[in-house]
């Protein structure tokens, strides 16, 4: 958390918010996330660049800018992106903040401190710890994920998370995803009929683009780029309810843990 459609929320903000603007100084709070040799290398690079493209991929995010170089951020668990209208508002212990020249700022809020950002030059790759799979949502076809699926004897909820595979989906959507398409968690990917594993990219879709909508799920840390909270939290069947009724046959939903993830499911509903 957040998965993909809180960073695609957070994506979409900076873009409405910062997009033509640049950067004017970088002040780093925290040594664990850069030391000060590396912040007077954004200080250097930042100042004068425009904020031109906002882009995303499964839970990264970065911004190229008018030279090329590229900012990029990865929340991970409580990481927040925070802009803020004065670059004087009150901040309550960022890590780091960027100053803009319009007066605003952007702080990298961070509670567990497991985020991570980089400054990238134009002949760097890109930087992620395991090669990603295609995004979930903007290149995954429906017969590339068939494939994915049926190839694999990996349960299908940890498969739906692994990134290398498919990249964005995390365990919120995972859940909610199989619970729409009446798959249970333990089923291992080979035994997934083909009927089933396209009902389930249909499902995967839905629940993330119905999330989008509602601006992502705040159950924990989450917030969007202006500090609010999302409400996708409201829509969800099953996740963190388990023992409390299925929405669709009302019986005891049921958690249990899966490649070793929580997951809740309804045994009467997901086969």
């Amino acid at each position: 958390m957040p998965e993909l459609p809180e960073v695609e929320t957070i994506r979409r903000d900076l873009e409405k918010t910062l997009a033509g603007d640049h950067a004017v100084s970088v002040e780093v709070f925290d040594r664990r996330l850069m030391s000060p040799r590396e912040e007077a290398r954004w200080n250097e690079i930042l100042p004068g660049q425009a904020w031109q493209s906002f882009k995303r991929k499964g839970k990264y995010l970065w911004v190229e800018l008018a030279n090329q170089w590229r900012v990029g951020f990865h929340l991970r668990m409580t990481g927040q992106l925070i802009v803020r209208a004065h670059s004087r508002a009150r901040l309550e212990h960022p890590r780091m903040m960027i100053r803009f020249a319009s007066g605003k700022s952007l702080a990298f809020h961070d509670q567990r401190r497991f985020g991570e950002v980089w400054l990238l030059a134009p002949s760097n790759p890109w930087h992620s710890k395991t090669p990603l799979g295609p995004d979930a949502l903007t290149e995954l076809r429906r017969d590339e994920f068939v494939q994915i699926v049926k190839k694999r004897t990996t349960r299908i909820h940890p498969l739906l998370m692994n990134q290398r595979l498919l990249s964005g989906v995390g365990n919120i959507y995972a859940q909610e995803a199989l619970f729409k398409a009446a798959i249970r968690p333990t089923r291992p990917g080979c035994r997934v009929t083909r009927l089933e594993a396209s009902r389930l990219f249909e499902t995967l879709q839905e629940t993330l683009q119905t999330a989008i909508t509602h601006r992502g799920s705040s159950s924990r840390n989450y917030r969007d780029a202006y500090g609010k909270v999302g409400s996708a939290q409201t829509l969800h069947s099953v996740y963190r309810k388990g023992g409390k009724p299925c929405p669709c046959c009302q019986g005891s939903l049921r958690a249990t843990r899966v490649g070793g993830r929580g997951a809740v499911f309804c045994p009467q509903c997901q086969r």
